[in-house]
């Protein structure tokens, strides 16, 4: 099952379902007005802020992504950029609200314990990287886990993990969503990656169980511990804004990073 809604109809029970895995995720038609796909093309494709990922330098992003944490140093400046970039890609937007500050408030006001800005050891995260697939890259079957970067003995402990897309721009061809009712624990998880620095390769898995085409202005919430890719794009650049979220329990508020 995949929910098709709205922002407006969207339910704390639509969050469940996919925490759960009775569904594969939410999709939120039009969640981004016109206005703001605008102003999203006319600024965030054309920023200096934009950098390659370390893992995967095909891609590019505004904002140090919490999977790039590898040691140390690159937690610290993880941390210590992350109000700056917020504050940056929310004036990317204005006069208009940034897509990102309206999808805290739609968690915050969906779900009954609301929903915060992450924080590790008392650091606050970033959220709101925005990232860029070109023309023929391929975002490889993968998942997605905090754990994999946290210090050791963090707290709170996450129970899921969730992962939400907005689409700002979608090429003609290619950029579908592909997801595999699969969620390998980390262990078979490492065996399939082997020698990667990213994902797993596509002839390691059948074929997906289920295939999407956002549309731009959509936002798709999934549960990224089931594998899931992008489909290489043919004629354009994907644009998109990443968040992650945390599910701690039904009585317990959501956080969010990226």
């Amino acid at each position: 099952m995949f929910t098709v809604t709205t922002a407006e109809q969207l339910t704390a029970q639509h969050i469940l379902d996919v925490v759960e895995k009775r569904s594969y995720g939410v999709q939120l038609k039009g969640f981004c007005p016109p206005d703001t796909l605008h102003v999203a093309r006319e600024r965030l494709l054309h920023q200096d802020l934009r950098s390659a990922f370390s893992q995967q330098t095909e891609f590019v992003r505004i904002g140090k992504a919490y999977i790039e944490i590898q040691d140390e140093r690159s937690r610290a400046e993880y941390h210590a950029q992350a109000p700056g970039t917020i504050r940056r890609i929310r004036e990317l937007f204005r006069p208009l609200a940034s897509p990102i500050d309206e999808l805290r408030l739609l968690l915050d006001e969906t779900w009954p314990q609301g929903a915060h800005l992450l924080q590790v050891d008392g650091q606050k995260c970033f959220v709101g990287i925005a990232r860029f697939q070109g023309s023929g890259v391929d975002l490889t079957p993968h998942t997605d886990d905090l754990e994999r970067n946290a210090p050791p003995g963090h707290e709170p402990k996450l129970l899921s993990q969730l992962s939400t897309n907005i689409y700002l721009q979608i090429p003609e061809d290619g950029g579908e969503l592909e997801i595999w009712g699969i969620e390998p624990d980390e262990q078979e998880y490492q065996r399939l990656r082997g020698e990667r620095a990213y994902g797993i390769e596509r002839h390691l898995l059948p074929p997906p169980d289920f295939v999407i085409k956002p549309e731009p202005g959509d936002l798709i919430l999934l549960n990224p511990r089931l594998i899931h890719a992008v489909r290489p794009s043919a004629s354009s650049t994907r644009v998109t804004l990443g968040v992650f979220i945390g599910y701690y329990g039904e009585h317990q508020p959501l956080a969010y990073w990226s």
